[in-house]
């Protein structure tokens, strides 16, 4: 079963690439995934359309969950993620690498200069959402504020966010940090 789901390997990797994940993340997810196949499929007819047909809708589901785990343990949020400098290919030039963690911090340092000004209400229930591994519900009835309200704050809040810094992000993940 493995042998038959590493043939398509690529096909995997630029699955959770356009989940919009960064390819050596994508790379780790897809390991963890034959692991995880490994561990928990034991009759291969489950995940197989025929005998040599991968159902890929089935692989796509999986790695689209384990992707979502992996950014819940990440904070909800792209601009908090933390930067994994070990995993940064060293081929990579110097002044590119630079330059990336120049206009990661710059974006940071805007969002969070924007979060700043916000009512204190906006900003301290988006951080606590953005920052913490609490969903919508615990925070609801940790606080005592209605499920609703909080959700149309952090909807409000991510909209203003991406109008104002989504340009930036999509720069930044495109590899054009001179424009940021």
């Amino acid at each position: 079963m493995l042998e038959l789901l590493a043939k398509d390997h690529d096909v995997w990797v630029r699955m959770v690439v356009s989940f919009g994940e960064r390819k050596y993340v994508a790379e780790d997810i897809v390991q963890s995934f034959y692991l995880r196949m490994n561990k928990y499929i034991k009759d291969e007819s489950k995940i197989m359309y025929s005998n040599d047909d991968v159902n890929r809708f089935f692989v796509y589901v999986t790695l689209k969950n384990m992707w979502k785990t992996y950014k819940k343990s990440m904070g909800r949020y792209d601009f908090y993620e933390v930067w994994d400098e070990e995993a940064i290919d060293d081929s990579v030039d110097h002044a590119v690498h630079e330059g990336m963690n120049n206009a990661f911090d710059k974006i940071l340092n805007d969002v969070r200069g924007e979060m700043s000004n916000w009512h204190r209400y906006d900003r301290l229930l988006s951080e606590k959402y953005f920052k913490s591994d609490y969903s919508l519900r615990e925070i609801a009835k940790g606080t005592g504020i209605s499920l609703t309200s909080i959700f149309n704050t952090i909807k409000n809040n991510k909209k203003i966010l991406k109008e104002k810094f989504g340009e930036d992000w999509q720069d930044y993940k495109n590899g054009d940090y001179d424009l940021i």
